[in-house]
């Protein structure tokens, strides 16, 4: 089968390596480790009892009758997958010189094997906190097709700013520091704790619309209406469809995302021998 654009059939021509570096990733990360693959499970629930404590118990976040546990979760592990891709993505270039000096490949290989690897961990945890979303949410096998959708648009949006990153930090070493700040911010500037609801009355109401600019923002209520419902003060509705505008704000983001990430990366790839 012919691949029209040159860049996706070199890319296609590299699977074999990019399968190898992915292999390569989980056994580095999970080299020695008493749990392995099950950290991807213990991580988020431990965060969640953590956020749970602190948000449902102290501050009491409004969720009606809804479980702040689920619905925390259900953001958290999008926001998960797509901050540990890009931070891991930073230093993709910079972490292999030796190998962009000496054989040329795609380098693009190098930060979609990130995403790849955090991908599978991110389907490893929805499988393994399936059943506590079952239990307080109830049963909807009719939104798994609607969920690898979400996934693939969320994995687009990611390998496409985890390219841009991974590009701008072989000339400027200094981001592998900052990201750690800006992605505190992004966190707490993302619906992940709190329902959007919250943000709809008083003060808070001036930073609604630039939390809806924030394109995670839109991956997040995807997957909170797709794991948990939508959440109102008083009713928290079960899992259901997103609506059409979610669905193509947050297509219209995945392919933005990789349009800039490809082009950023492609026009930094040629210098990257020389800088590394």
């Amino acid at each position: 089968m012919a691949i029209a654009h040159p860049k996706l059939g070199e890319l296609w021509d590299s699977r074999e390596l990019l399968a190898n570096l992915v292999g390569k990733e989980l056994k580095v990360r999970y080299k020695s480790s008493a749990l392995g693959f099950l950290w991807s499970l213990v991580t988020p629930l431990l965060m969640t009892a953590v956020f749970t404590v602190v948000f449902a118990v102290f501050i009491r976040i409004p969720l009606g009758e809804g479980n702040f546990a689920t619905f925390f979760l259900g953001g958290y592990l999008v926001w998960q997958f797509f901050a540990n891709s890009v931070n891991a993505s930073v230093g993709a270039i910079v972490g292999n010189g030796p190998l962009v000096k000496k054989v040329y490949f795609p380098r693009e290989v190098l930060p979609l094997s990130l995403v790849l690897s955090q991908g599978l961990h991110f389907l490893l945890a929805l499988v393994a906190t399936a059943p506590l979303f079952i239990y307080y949410r109830g049963f909807h096998p009719e939104l798994v097709p609607a969920i690898l959708l979400g996934l693939v648009l969320l994995g687009g949006f990611t390998a496409g700013v985890s390219m841009v990153f991974a590009a701008a930090n072989v000339t400027f070493r200094d981001l592998q520091e900052l990201i750690q700040v800006l992605f505190l911010g992004w966190f707490y500037g993302t619906p992940v704790i709190y329902p959007l609801f919250f943000l709809q009355e008083g003060t808070a109401r001036a930073f609604l619309p630039l939390i809806r600019a924030n394109p995670m923002t839109w991956y997040v209520e995807l997957f909170h209406r797709l794991l948990y419902g939508i959440p109102t003060p008083t009713v928290n509705p079960p899992p259901g469809m997103p609506d059409l505008v979610t669905w193509l704000a947050c297509a219209a983001w995945a392919v933005a995302a990789l349009a800039a990430g490809s082009w950023v990366f492609q026009r930094r790839a040629v210098t990257f021998a020389k800088e590394v």
